[in-house]
Formats: structure tokens, C-alpha cells, sequence
């Protein structure tokens, strides 16, 4: 060895037979990856059912908030395991791209589920629905009850209007005794979704009550759009149909008052 040459130690690794420095970084960055997938799987699901409600769930037996809640939770697992496979990274080794798949899934669960709630708050129908004609004069109380007694007749006791001062969105509502039927209209089609549930089991309820009564029996409808909804017997509420369109849902008085009591046919109207 030449003179003045300076001696040091030499660095060695030493590893066991079928060890590699970092596996355990590897392995949790691979499950970090496993749970962003899903959480990405469970965003877009998220996102489309708040997005297209009329087409994914008419019926609405899937909870939105359960989707979105099973998503965050998986959003938050990635997150978790991202920071662990970043610290158990071998300090010699770079943790440039160290879990980089659970980071682009997590980005994208989280982007997929703020989708989701936004639409879901601001839009509650959804931004994807089904056309449906809607011929109704809402803007007159004059005219939804003329074009009512069109199909049932003139109510000869007189329109009961109600009062609606204290319920938001609400613009009108007017029942007929003498021929079974009422309307409501609302000012928005976020207000018709509020309180349609409410006034369907309203009804339902007042039909149980009066079962005895002949004239609470047969087969009841409710038909409405987005800014208005009118209940009477499958025939008038058919033929009304025809006149202004909307959907036809069935009053199923077999349910307690306080469940969903309508079963919605699906039926669009045609042009007559």
C-alpha cells in the first residue's frame, strides 16, 4: 500500500438469506394501495348515486350517507398507512415514490367524495334525471283547480285551502272533499323533495284512520314533479296524468303512516 495512504473502515451491508432493507415499508404501501382502491371504488359509487339518484336508487333503499361514510373511513385507513410506510422507509433509502399508488388514490377517493357531498347538499334530486312532462299551471291556484275539475268535477262544497304560512317552500295547498283530491305547490323542486314524504305519509294516515269510511277506501295516487304534487283515486289522478304529466305514485295504505308509504311506478307521461 503506498505510503500516506489513509485507511478506513470499510461499509458492508450484510443481509440475510431472502431479506430485503424495506419490506416492511413495501408491505404497507401495498395494503395502503389495496385500501385506496376501494376507497376510490367506493367514491365513485358516492358520487354517482348523489349525482344520478332517479336512475341508481328510485326507489331510495340505498342510504348516500352510508356510501360516503364507508369511503371516508377507507380514505382515512390510506392516509394512515401512507404515513407509515414513508417512516418505516430504511433511512439509506430514498422515499421519493415510496407508497406514490396509496398517495394517487387517496387524492382521487377524496376529490370523488367531496363530489358526492357537494352535489348531495346542494342539489338533493340530483343532477341527472329523467325528463318528465310537467304541463301543470303552478303559477295559478285559479288554474290547478280548474284543470283538476276537469277530470273530477266541479267541487260543489268549494276548494279548503290551507293555510301554509309556516312551512318554507310551500306556496299553496287546497283539498276538495266533494271529490277526494288536493294539491300542493312548492316554489322549488328541493322543497317538493323535503315534504314529499311527509305529505304522502300524511295521507296514508288519514286514510287508515277513516278505513271504515267508503269513501276512504279504493285504490289511491299521488302525481307531482318537482314543483308540485295532487292525490285522488288511480283514475282521476291516470287521466290527470295525461293532462299535465308527472309520475304516478301509489299510496300504499298496508304501511304504518310514519314509513315511506309510496311506491313509485316509474311511469313518465307521454305526450297526449
Amino acid at each position: 500500500m503506498p505510503p500516506g495512504t489513509r485507511i478506513g473502515r470499510t461499509h458492508e451491508s450484510t443481509f440475510r438469506a431472502g431479506h430485503r432493507p424495506g419490506g416492511v415499508s413495501r408491505t404497507v404501501a401495498a395494503i395502503a394501495l389495496l385500501t385506496g382502491l376501494l376507497a376510490v371504488a367506493f367514491g365513485v359509487a358516492s358520487a354517482a348515486h348523489e349525482l344520478a339518484p332517479a336512475y341508481l336508487d328510485p326507489d331510495g333503499k340505498v342510504p348516500g350517507r352510508l356510501i360516503a361514510g364507508t369511503c371516508a373511513a377507507l380514505i382515512a385507513v390510506t392516509f394512515i398507512l401512507v404515513i407509515i410506510a414513508r417512516a418505516t422507509t430504511p433511512r439509506r433509502s430514498s422515499r421519493r415514490g415510496v407508497a406514490s399508488g396509496g398517495i394517487i388514490t387517496f387524492v382521487l377517493a377524496a376529490l370523488l367524495l367531496a363530489l358526492g357531498v357537494v352535489v348531495g347538499v346542494l342539489f338533493p334530486l340530483g343532477l341527472i334525471r329523467p325528463v318528465v312532462r310537467d304541463e301543470a299551471p303552478v303559477g295559478s291556484d285559479d288554474n290547478m283547480k280548474f284543470g283538476i275539475e276537469r277530470v273530477t268535477g266541479t267541487c260543489t262544497d268549494g276548494w279548503n285551502d290551507i293555510d301554509v304560512a309556516g312551512y318554507p317552500g310551500v306556496d299553496s295547498a287546497s283539498v276538495c272533499v266533494t271529490t277526494r283530491v288536493a294539491y300542493v305547490t312548492f316554489d322549488s323542486d328541493v322543497a317538493a323533495h323535503t315534504y314529499a314524504g311527509a305529505i304522502t305519509s300524511t295521507i296514508t294516515g288519514l286514510l287508515e284512520e277513516h278505513a271504515d269510511d267508503a269513501r276512504a277506501q279504493g285504490d289511491w295516487r299521488t302525481l307531482g314533479t318537482g314543483q308540485w304534487i295532487a292525490f285522488g283515486s288511480e283514475k282521476n289522478m291516470t287521466i290527470l296524468q295525461r293532462e299535465w304529466g308527472g309520475t304516478l305514485t301509489t299510496v300504499n295504505t298496508t304501511q304504518s303512516s310514519g314509513d315511506d308509504s309510496g311506491d313509485s311506478s316509474g311511469d313518465e307521461a307521454q305526450p297526449s
